[in-house]
């Protein structure tokens, strides 16, 4: 009875071992079509974001040296008042609106005042250059003589236009989608690649952490390819994980749900002693952004007053009026604005964002690239009140992530060394995306897509793993919908489109 139930018994485990075998070959297969069309839609825009942003890498070295005839002055014993800084500026172009201020803390430096033009011009004749209606740009102000040293236009920095072109393409709102989408599909395809270069029993580092250089043709190749991958893998997902939250779609549910958790910037709970004045507002995650923070209102004096004496009362014989402007100047000068911001030990360098309305605040806020020294100090434009103090602390985690991430993947958090690590992510990426491209050229047969074939059913594990993936790229979730009616429809009637033959 026994020896007749026995091999019943022994087919058991064989049965459960092909089907181990078989649902890893399904998982394999799946990851594999996914890698496939990933690489195929992904590849070419990462080697673009890569060269972009190696570029960018470098800004702070090639803008010292590119304008250093306007960032740069000899040292003097005497220096000018920061309010005559700053009228000097603005005489220079009577029509602009001023957005930010910021002092020449270093030795050497020129103070800046960013304006944008509200005229049809904006010259006068002894402005250094006209810039033109609704531009931005920077004037530079020698701080010991209080005379403009020149002004460079937003449009004419090389690295704004680098910029532009790693984020939206130069194509606008169009084009960040684009960057979007092809960020979101490079996660598909990091993961993807992590899984099928992953040790298998036959495990060997040569292969896998060692590419075998002295290899022919397509071993050659693949490890060309799948090596730097393992090697890069960590910091490529890391550039991607900070990039999203900046990003239309994916930025816009990051901050949704940051918010949601209550863990976003600033969390409320941490607000200042004034917060019932701030109801609805969170501080803009980039400093400068004058405009973005008006909700912040100051309190303005007597309305029969508003145009008639601006100096801050704190110091009456400030020269911050400049009757040339038909701009409102805030009342409180700067130098007060100043030494309010150092009385409250908000970090230098810090710049100062103007009012852009006689309910406007002044505010003082630290350098972008500090995250940890984030501050935020926001005043009343005419007393000086503190309305709002906001630090690094009262950031939520997510907040925080956002805040130093960003620096990170512009490669300024730790310095030269930030800069040179991201450098080498980049270039691993774009010997990546190079190799696989090419990989996939010299194997296709001539004419066809040549796709890898597909399984029966999604495997449960590349299921829920895309979908976990999906919440948190909304994009990649809408892509793809669209690609898998896509292949459904295309290779069913388009031969060349078939999947090739496993």
């Amino acid at each position: 009875m026994s020896s007749s139930n026995a091999p019943a018994r022994s087919d058991a485990p064989l049965e459960n071992r092909e089907s181990k075998i078989e649902n890893a070959g399904a998982l394999y297969r799946a990851a594999w079509r996914w890698h496939f069309y990933a690489g195929i839609l992904a590849a070419p825009l990462a080697i673009f974001l890569a060269v972009t942003g190696t570029l960018y890498l470098w800004k702070p070295q090639y803008e010292a040296w590119r304008y250093r005839d306007l960032r740069e002055v000899p040292i003097q014993t005497s220096a000018a008042s920061i309010d005559d800084q700053y009228a000097a500026a603005l005489a220079a172009y009577p029509d602009a609106k001023p957005v930010t201020f910021t002092p020449a803390f270093e030795p050497g430096r020129t103070s800046e005042l960013v304006v944008r033009l509200s005229g049809k011009t904006s010259a006068t004749h002894d402005a250094p250059m006209p810039i033109w209606a609704g531009e931005r740009a920077t004037v530079f102000i020698n701080p010991h003589t209080a005379t403009v040293v020149g002004t460079l236009a937003e449009r004419d920095r090389v690295m704004n236009t680098i910029h532009d072109l790693h984020g939206e393409l130069l194509a606008g709102k169009a084009g960040r989608v684009i960057v979007e989408l092809g960020a979101s599909w490079l996660f598909v395809l990091i993961l993807t690649g992590i899984y099928l270069w992953w040790p298998r029993p036959h495990f060997s580092v040569w292969g896998f952490l060692l590419p075998r250089l002295r290899a022919k043709g397509r071993v050659f190749w693949r490890d060309l390819h799948a090596v730097p991958a393992v090697w890069l893998s960590a910091g490529t997902l890391f550039l991607l994980s900070s990039g999203i939250p900046w990003t239309n779609v994916g930025g816009t549910w990051f901050r949704t749900v940051s918010a949601a958790l209550g863990e976003g910037s600033p969390k409320e709970s941490s607000a200042s002693a004034h917060r019932s004045e701030l109801t609805g507002w969170a501080p803009p995650l980039k400093a400068g952004h004058a405009e973005k923070i008006d909700a912040l209102a100051s309190t303005p004096p007597a309305m029969d007053n508003l145009h008639a004496d601006h100096r801050e009362p704190f110091s009456p014989e400030s020269k911050i009026d400049n009757p040339k402007s038909k701009i409102l100047l805030p009342r409180l000068t700067l130098a007060r604005a100043m030494e309010i911001a150092d009385a409250n030990q908000v970090p230098r360098p810090y710049s100062l964002a103007l009012p852009s309305s006689p309910t406007g605040v002044l505010s003082a806020m630290t350098d972008r690239n500090r995250a940890f020294t984030r501050a935020y100090l926001h005043l009343d434009q005419y007393s000086g009140r503190v309305l709002a103090d906001v630090r690094y602390d009262d950031f939520g985690f997510m907040g925080k992530f956002v805040l130093w991430g960003i620096i990170a993947h512009e490669g300024q958090l730790f310095g030269v060394i930030n800069q040179i690590a991201n450098t080498l992510v980049c270039l691993g990426i774009i010997t990546i995306a190079a190799t696989g491209l090419a990989l996939w050229w010299r194997r296709r047969p001539a004419g066809q897509l040549a796709a890898p074939t597909s399984t029966a059913s999604l495997p449960k594990p590349v299921f829920f793993g895309t979908l976990a993936l999906a919440v948190f790229l909304p994009l990649l979730a809408a892509s793809l919908a669209v690609l898998v009616i896509g292949d459904l429809i295309f290779s069913k009637f388009l031969p060349w489109l078939r999947p090739r033959a496993s």
